[in-house]
């Protein structure tokens, strides 16, 4: 007489059996009246707390940790997910990404150019359609920008003689960052 059933149950009033499949989890408040032959009646207030379905594991690939990057060179590496049901969403749930580098959540992609040489340890969560769960920790080492080569010249053999002065000039060049 008041509240309403879980979504999928029926209440059969000539039997009192509450009965079907619920669709959806959460707490359902009900009042049931009883009247008998004589009219007179009596009531109940019930609570049926429907919980939701067991999750499946949900996994995410690649497994750990992730290829390493290098400063100033684009990075792109796609986090994904199986075991649950698709669509996935992810978010980055501990830790943060190097600099330089951004997550979409839509995608799984981390992608960008980074720009500070060390070690980011970050969470990434999946969340399926239905609201399960699955998570992975990993680690991305992005380490300093190659050296481009330094070349010396004279070459290094020379000779010089006892008693008399010596005087050579070296230079160096190459590419400068």
């Amino acid at each position: 007489t008041a509240g309403s059933l879980p979504t999928g149950l029926l209440f059969n009033a000539g039997t009192g059996v509450i009965s079907g499949t619920p669709t959806a989890a959460g707490t359902f408040n009900f009042t049931v009246t009883a009247t008998d032959a004589n009219g007179c009646t009596g009531l109940e207030d019930y609570t049926i707390v429907i919980n939701a379905a067991a999750c499946p594991p949900i996994s995410l690939l690649p497994a750990p940790p992730l290829p390493q990057g290098t400063v100033g060179t684009a990075y792109s590496q796609t986090i994904t997910a199986s075991g649950g049901t698709a669509p996935y969403t992810f978010s980055i749930t501990a830790g943060s990404l190097p600099t330089g580098l951004l997550f979409n959540a839509g995608t799984g992609v981390i992608s960008g150019t980074p720009t500070t040489a060390g070690t980011s340890t970050f969470t990434v969560t999946a969340t399926d359609a239905v609201g399960c769960t699955g998570l992975q920790a990993y680690t991305i080492v992005i380490n300093a920008a190659a050296c481009p080569p330094i070349t010396l010249t004279p070459p290094p053999h020379s000779q010089g003689t006892v008693g008399t002065a010596y005087s050579k000039t070296i230079t160096a060049s190459g590419e400068q960052r």
